[in-house]
């Protein structure tokens, strides 16, 4: 934290102009389970000019600060409604969240420049922790990167300049994996033709940012004046486990939910996919119960013994030992029983009901789209068009209907239960499971 101060201080101090939490008024919160198109929906929405996001989910400063950390096989990522964290503890998330969160740079303007250099600098310290890296020494590269790249376009804009920038990094001394980062292969390799992906875990211990890292993208920061106008974006999996924590960062805000929801089969397709790849490594539970999970754990690769993927639901330790298929329906049905049981207990004043599977194909994003802004108050926009809208973020393999049968076999047994019960409630008719796209 103390190297974060240090580059707004020098760098970056008029980022707030004197704003705080309770000039936020308008919060648009997507709950979802891990592997349900959160991460779309929110670069989808980040687009629109009256809406400030963050460069990523905002759980990174709940660890930041302490906040949900796990000492215990009875610590989880759910925290209680009579959580209670600390005044400081609160003011300090808060202005954390807005210091990351503005209106994404669409190409008219001056460009943000002093803010994107800030930001740069502080999400890689935010993304390697372990790395001790001078901050004006990281300063300089982003800088000098800018001046080679100036130029920023929609999709692949800013996934070049950070291709660029850790190589100035590397030529100075601070050496990381680009395969950690949301950037396609081929772009890489234009930069690190002798770079290769490795399969375990970027830190030793524990992680604040989960790979595959983001990339920054460029920002306006508004006034405290117009920062009242503004509607604040959230997204995070975890936030189905802390509505009413989120709540408390910002008091004097009118919160509107979308409950994002995916059909079971697909998200537990996806989550398992996650599990096997390179990506999503959350919490080191290696000190607390050793992980040996049929299907993901393997003695070639010791780290799968200690580090769990994704959230962390409440009740998790009997599921350590068990196959992969029974972790990822857990993670989906734990994730959907807290969003369905807040809702049915009121603490989503306002809510609005989205269903993935009308999210990929272009007529009906654009409808939902539509939806959504209104339902949030905000003008209508086209945001469904452009390359932005083309890319796959965070997607292990790309996106294709369907994709679940390749596991059909395992998949459709477990809709059935506690499963079959909530998908019901979320929409999905369980006689028509093998029609789920």
């Amino acid at each position: 934290m103390r190297k974060r101060r240090y580059i707004y201080d020098r760098y970056n101090p008029a980022r707030l102009g004197g704003g705080g939490a309770r000039d936020i008024k308008n919060i648009l919160v997507i709950n979802a389970a891990s592997r349900s198109g959160s991460s779309f929906l929110h670069s989808l929405l980040s687009r629109h000019p009256d809406i400030i996001s963050l460069n990523g989910e905002e759980i990174v400063f709940h660890k930041l600060h302490g906040v949900g950390a796990i000492n215990s096989a009875d610590d989880s990522d759910f925290l209680p409604p009579d959580f209670e964290a600390g005044k400081t503890v609160l003011e300090s998330i808060a202005a954390d969240i807005l210091k990351d969160a503005g209106c994404l740079y669409q190409g008219t303007g001056p460009f943000p420049k002093e803010n994107y250099l800030a930001d740069c600098v502080q999400r890689f310290i935010l993304q390697w922790p372990q790395l001790e890296a001078d901050p004006d020494l990281l300063y300089r590269c982003a800088a000098g990167t800018l001046e080679r790249e100036p130029r920023f376009e929609a999709g692949a804009g800013p996934a070049r300049f950070w291709n660029s920038f850790l190589t100035r990094l590397a030529g100075a001394g601070v050496r990381v994996n680009p395969y950690y980062y949301d950037m396609l292969p081929e772009l890489i390799r234009r930069k690190f033709p002798s770079a290769e992906p490795s399969a375990g875990p970027p830190f030793d211990a524990g992680c604040l940012e989960e790979t595959p890292f983001i990339i920054p993208g460029p920002r306006t920061f508004p006034w405290p004046g117009e920062l009242r106008a503004k509607t604040l974006l959230l997204k995070s999996s975890s936030n189905c486990y802390r509505s009413g924590f989120v709540k408390k960062l910002f008091p004097a805000a009118r919160f509107r939910f979308i409950l994002l929801a995916r059909n079971p089969l697909a998200s537990i397709n996806g989550l398992m996919d996650g599990w096997l790849s390179r990506g999503f490594f959350s919490r080191n539970l290696g000190a607390i119960a050793g992980l040996g999970i049929k299907g993901y754990c393997a003695s070639a690769q010791p780290w799968t013994s200690a580090w769990w993927k994704f959230d962390l639901p409440p009740g998790w330790a009997p599921y350590a030992r068990k196959t992969l298929e029974d972790v990822c329906a857990f993670q989906w049905l734990s994730a959907n029983e807290h969003i369905l049981k807040d809702s049915d207990l009121g603490a989503f004043e306002e809510k609005l009901g989205v269903k993935y599977e009308n999210l990929p194909a272009r007529p009906s994003l654009s409808r939902e789209l539509k939806k959504i802004l209104a339902f949030a108050g905000l003008r209508e926009r086209e945001l469904a068009g452009g390359p932005a809208c083309a890319r796959p973020v965070m997607a292990v393999t790309a996106p294709r209907s369907g994709k679940w049968l390749g596991r059909r076999q395992k998949l459709l047994p477990l809709c059935s239960g506690k499963i079959r019960t909530t998908a019901a409630r979320l929409g999905y008719d369980p006689e028509e499971a093998e029609k789920w796209t």
